[in-house]
């Protein structure tokens, strides 16, 4: 169906009484996925209401009802036995949590890839395995940027134990790699480079001082998150 045909709709209903509304691009998720529309039943009388439940019921075998307090109530038809309601309720299961992680792994995808401009952008060296715990951290706090404070009491340990590293280990790795990133600008100021020709620079977009861990992964959780507002605007535009 074309804008034009669903502009056309929305004026109108169609002939079994139901109206239809445009799914906008901030419209998402499995509200929003079987169809390219939500429907909106209008019924006058008793008959009609029932009508169009029994339609739903007999295409479907089954519907969810959402009350004022947003908590979704599901009506199963019985009539073609148990074993019919039963299995149209886990087919709906299954397909909800598929969806689920099919969506998760797209954002997750969508995270990692804004991870990996912002850290490109500053130019760490990515040999360095601090470059790889700090790749990870970013991407566990952008799930819970809780995480950042205190860094070294709730996020180091989660990295301690996934990588099986001592938080001295962490500590240090993380350190180091910042040192050469600093190094390396230093190295490149002085050789005349333009700072237009790099998108960040820790040490002279810093106005803290000297940076550190915390104020760097802080500062980088930020951009990661800008990006990905960013990116993700771009991709509902063209959807």
């Amino acid at each position: 169906m074309n804008r034009n045909e669903i502009n056309q709709r929305v004026s109108g209903k169609y002939p079994d009484g139901t109206f239809c509304v445009p799914r906008f691009p901030h419209m998402n998720g499995l509200s929003a996925k079987p169809d390219s529309l939500i429907h909106i039943y209008l019924a006058a009388s008793d008959k009609d209401l029932l009508n169009q439940v029994n339609r739903v019921l007999q295409k479907r075998g089954m519907m969810g009802l959402v009350d004022m307090s947003g908590r979704i109530k599901f009506v199963l038809d019985g009539r073609k036995g148990a074993n019919y309601a039963a299995r149209r309720f886990s087919d709906y299961a299954s397909e909800v949590a598929l969806s689920f992680r099919d969506q998760l792994a797209v954002d997750d995808s969508l995270v990692e890839s804004c991870i990996d401009n912002i850290m490109s952008g500053y130019g760490f060296r990515t040999r360095l395995r601090g470059y790889v715990l700090l790749k990870r951290m970013l991407f566990l706090t952008f799930r819970d940027p809780a995480l950042i404070s205190p860094i070294t009491k709730r996020l180091y340990p989660v990295i301690a134990e996934e990588f099986r590293i001592t938080l001295p280990q962490i500590e240090r790795n993380l350190r180091y790699l910042i040192k050469t990133l600093l190094d390396d600008e230093t190295s490149s100021l002085r050789q005349g480079k333009n700072k237009d020709q790099k998108p960040f620079w820790l040490s002279c977009d810093n106005q803290e001082g000297k940076p550190t861990i915390t104020s760097t992964l802080a500062r980088l959780h930020d951009q990661v998150m800008k990006e990905f507002r960013s990116q993700l605007s771009q991709k509902q535009n063209k959807c």
